[in-house]
């Protein structure tokens, strides 16, 4: 079971005792917010109550160790210091206190962060209380925070800073955990957008939102929405890595897509809904109705997502369907009628004489009318094809061929074959 790991700096002090409260409700007067938080967050975990497995650890200096760990130094006295205060308290576990240099130069800072981070176990939940991290250590522990959560897997549970500076009787511990979380949905959307991967934003929604919408029977509609929105994103990016190309032209998963990010106008974290507009700007190029350039647009997304094997397969499949419906042969027909096409452009290629075509007989007028299309004259159309079917047979060979194609050329001659058909393709009407 994950460890729970409250994690603090300690500073000089001196500190001066005040009340410390969530939304207005006490929870203890003290000197040290550090047992004002703990004393919160050991009450509120109705999952797991914290045992003696956990632990709270004290990052401090010399001075401060020796001015407010065993002794608090005030204005003009001595009292109890804060080990010694938490003792008096029914805490499961005693508070370990860690030595850490000054920050004094870059390599006491990262001093200074190693010795935090060795303290970290694999799985961890950490809680951080920010309120005496001075100067750099703010920044420090962000970065840390992201570095474990790669690392060793670690889940933030709460950060929080009380502000001892507020004008009320009773001061606020306020929850700034909604930093973290904005960093981890930042870090999945520009997944998304970098590579067009949907597994760190599924992820996060069943981190975030299935206890949500267990405790509210489903009544949390704002986290009801983006779950939705981010399940049919994950559908649409399937379809496009699997190359299902009728899935793609029927558009269906997509349409459902729009709907869902339509209806979903804010998402749980204001600064997070610019970058959701990100995503939602990337889908503009598809069309939620049924048709048949959703092709030519996937095969750009897959090239743009670095899905170059799946860019080939489905740009040259949606210009063999764009000739079978231009010449009325079913996009998804069984019969091999689609490999008409595909023997058009190599007739071309290779300029074969018809008593070379390869056919069977019931199918060559069908061909003769295919390559009768004026299309079928535009030389750099008929290369391109050509160009993409060498790509295509150098990837589902792995390149073990006399010679085979160095990935920069792999790249290029995809990008160039997507230009040359959306130049002559894109525009012409279908009826």
């Amino acid at each position: 079971m994950a460890r729970k790991v409250f994690i603090s700096v300690l500073g000089a002090g001196p500190y001066s005792e005040c009340t410390y409260g969530i939304n207005g409700m006490p929870i203890l007067s003290t000197r040290y917010v550090q047992l004002a938080t703990l004393k919160y967050l050991t009450g509120i975990d109705s999952n797991r109550q914290w045992t003696e497995q956990d632990t709270a650890f004290i990052f401090l200096t010399d001075k401060s160790k020796a001015d407010q760990w065993l002794v608090g130094k005030t204005k003009g006295k001595e009292e109890d210091g804060l080990m010694v205060e938490s003792e008096k308290m029914d805490l499961p576990f005693k508070l370990t206190p860690i030595s850490i240099k000054n920050g004094k130069d870059e390599k006491e800072i990262w001093e200074i962060f190693n010795t935090i981070f060795s303290q970290i176990g694999e799985g961890d939940e950490l809680y951080f209380d920010i309120t005496h991290a001075f100067r750099y250590l703010p920044m420090l522990l962000l970065v840390l925070i992201n570095y474990a959560k790669f690392l060793k897997n670690v889940t933030v549970k709460s950060i929080t800073y009380g502000n001892f500076m507020d004008p009320m009787d009773v001061k606020p511990i306020m929850d700034l955990t909604s930093i973290s979380v904005l960093q981890d949905w930042t870090f999945a959307a520009g997944q998304y957008l970098d590579n067009g991967s949907v597994n760190r934003l599924v992820s996060l929604c069943e981190q975030e939102f299935k206890p949500v919408l267990r405790e509210t029977k489903g009544g949390d509609v704002a986290a009801k929405k983006l779950r939705n929105f981010v399940t049919k994103l994950s559908a649409v990016t399937e379809e496009r890595k699997t190359c299902r190309g009728m899935d793609i032209i029927k558009s269906t998963s997509f349409k459902g897509l729009k709907e869902s990010a339509d209806k979903l106008e804010q998402t749980f974290v204001d600064a997070f809904n610019p970058i959701f507009e990100k995503i939602k700007s990337s889908l503009v190029s598809f069309d939620e109705n049924e048709n048949i350039r959703n092709g030519l647009s996937a095969a750009v997304w897959c090239y743009e997502n670095g899905l170059f094997q799946q860019s080939a397969t489905i740009l040259q499949e949606f210009v063999v369907s764009f000739f079978c419906l231009r010449h009325e042969i079913a996009i998804n027909d069984d019969s091999s009628n689609r490999e008409i096409i595909n023997k058009a452009f190599r007739i071309k290629y290779d300029n074969k004489r018809e008593e070379e075509w390869d056919i069977a007989a019931e199918k060559k007028d069908k061909l003769k009318d295919v390559l009768s299309d004026d299309l079928f004259e535009n030389n750099k159309l008929v290369s391109a094809f050509k160009t993409l079917t060498d790509v295509r047979n150098d990837f589902n060979h792995s390149g073990m061929r006399s010679n085979p194609m160095q990935p920069h050329r792999i790249k290029d001659n995809i990008k160039k074959c997507i230009c040359a058909f959306a130049i002559v393709l894109f525009n012409i009407k279908i009826d």
